[in-house]
């Protein structure tokens, strides 16, 4: 695994080079027009090859930067398919997986603060970009549109060990990493602005375990009456 986060010295923020140790082909996540030099050197001095463009989200500098490094490595850039600017080569959807050399990510939509964001995992990692920063959801996050985030990565990390770490697109009072159980945790005590009240008020939004479970077992007896034998039918001849 080649890995290396870089942090833009004026506004904190930050973007991720993902190798593979095999081929040397290279992924770039988030990497706006201040991270360029320190992007290129890591490419070089690693002896990389630049395949892959990644944004957790769109704007100006992000794009700039995608441009330069387009026309310099030959790299593709992919966004999500709600991003219509004419220099995105492919555009992405949901549960989309994309391979570099012998490594893949896959990614998931989770549409919040902009409609095209979106989280890459790779490996035991995840990269947010603005949608978990460091100390929970994003500050201007409110109502309905932060509960259905919260429903919507309630579903997604459960997919994934307490352990996985989560990288965000900006640093926090120097903190730069933190791990889903950290942000379960945050979420459940109404830190970094998770109101407990808020998602009890919209817990109808939220995915009900036990009532799918119930329903999950209700179908499977049912499915057994429907296709098992009856008293009078052999099990067997």
């Amino acid at each position: 695994m080649i890995f290396r986060q870089i942090c833009s010295e004026k506004g904190g923020s930050l973007a991720y080079v993902l190798g593979d140790p095999v081929t040397r082909e290279a992924v770039l996540i988030d990497v706006a027009e201040n991270h360029l030099t320190a992007a290129e050197d890591f490419l070089r001095s690693r002896g990389l090859q630049l395949r892959l463009l990644l944004v957790t989200h769109w704007n100006a500098s992000h794009e700039q930067a995608a441009r330069a490094l387009r026309e310099r490595w030959g790299a593709r850039l992919a966004a999500h398919e709600s991003v219509h600017a004419p220099c995105v080569d492919m555009r992405t959807r949901d549960e989309d997986v994309l391979y570099f050399g012998e490594e893949s990510l896959r990614i998931f939509h989770t549409p919040a603060l902009t409609p095209c964001a979106s989280i890459y995992a790779w490996n035991d990692r995840l990269f947010t970009g603005h949608t978990i920063l460091v100390r929970g959801l994003h500050p201007k996050l409110h109502g309905q549109a932060r509960v259905r985030l919260l429903a919507r990565l309630c579903a997604l990390l459960e997919r994934f060990p307490e352990e996985t770490l989560l990288y965000p697109g900006v640093e926090n009072q120097g903190r730069r990493l933190s791990s889903i159980e950290e942000f379960r945790r945050r979420s459940q005590h109404g830190a970094g602005g998770d109101s407990a009240d808020l998602l009890q008020r919209y817990r109808h939004l939220l995915p009900n375990k036990r009532a799918a479970k119930q329903r999950e077992k209700a179908r499977a007896e049912k499915n057994l009456h429907r296709y098992g034998p009856g008293q009078d039918v052999p099990a067997s001849l």
